[in-house]
């Protein structure tokens, strides 16, 4: 609506119209102030995200350098090994000696089995990660998982003089899962029982039903895992500071698999350690139920 155009000595309607203009302009400032405002508390919004991306690129880049590290030096040391077994046979250094080339060669086999199992297992958990594996849930009784380990478990057990007790529970009702991938997260953490178990001690097996879930306990009384640790040892590659310097085997890329096959089967795992105290390893996975179906 256009202002009334007021009379040159009207003083009245002048002062009328310089009140309604300020009104205007306190409103007007009023309304930049807050969008200001607005603008002010989006740009540290925008700019803690865009740290929080800055960290988050540096660490990807960081784990991608280390992943490329880890598994050259894995793989570098092996095929090395089988390069020149194969070097000392073709080269005819042993003509004539059938059981040292024999030997070696069963040697060299070993070391392909085990970059074999690692590109296996590099390859799971790729899928794993990307969800294109395709996982075949059936249900699945507490022995069929853990039956199989027993003999395998025992026998590596007594090699490391280390003793394995077992309680499994009774007529408990079966999961919902993988055979395949269940037998591997099991041979992983009972394993790692025992080879983190000091020689004379006890690892301790135990399967029991809670709620809708089957709980499984995995414990020893060996060398532990320092507490500041505990947060990274489901990452891939992780060793801790001790494991490191120790003799034993394994390269940290079991307990990743672990975490994404137990995730894969909505199931959850926790770690309790104490260094030099021991570890215990719980899985809770859901109990099979008539009618589910395959994810």
């Amino acid at each position: 609506m256009k202002a009334k155009k007021c009379e040159v000595k009207d003083s009245e309607c002048h002062l009328e119209r310089i009140r309604r203009w300020h009104s205007d302009l306190e409103s007007n400032i009023s309304s930049l102030i807050d969008v200001l405002k607005e603008i002010k508390e989006s740009s540290k919004v925008a700019t803690i995200e865009c740290s929080d991306y800055y960290s988050k690129t540096v660490e990807l880049t960081q784990a991608k350098t280390t992943f490329t590290f880890e598994i050259s030096h894995e793989l570098k040391a092996p095929i090395a090994s089988v390069y020149n077994i194969l070097n000392v046979i073709i080269d005819g250094y042993l003509e004539g000696n059938r059981e040292k080339q024999i030997d070696l060669l069963k040697r060299a086999r070993v070391r392909i089995r085990g970059i074999v199992k690692l590109l296996d297992d590099l390859l799971l958990l790729s899928q794993l990660v990307e969800g294109t594996k395709k996982i075949k849930m059936t249900a699945i009784d507490i022995e069929d998982i853990l039956t199989p380990l027993i003999d395998r478990m025992e026998e590596y057990a007594r090699e490391n003089n280390i003793s394995l007790s077992w309680n499994l529970a009774n007529n408990a009702p079966p999961i919902f899962g993988q055979l395949e991938l269940l037998e591997m997260v099991f041979s992983n953490i009972i394993s790692n029982g025992i080879k983190y178990s000091n020689p004379g001690g006890i690892v301790e097996v135990e399967a029991k039903r809670e709620d809708s879930y089957i709980i499984f306990l995995v414990r020893d009384h060996g060398i532990g895992i320092k507490r500041e640790e505990i947060p990274k040892i489901f990452d891939v590659f992780f060793r801790g500071k001790y494991a490191r310097g120790d003799t034993r085997e394994g390269m940290g890329l079991g307990l990743s698999l672990v975490k994404k096959i137990i995730d894969a089967h909505h199931g959850i795992i926790n770690i309790k350690s104490k260094f030099n105290k021991g570890t215990t390893v719980t899985i809770r996975l859901p109990e099979y139920k008539k009618g589910r179906k395959n994810v």
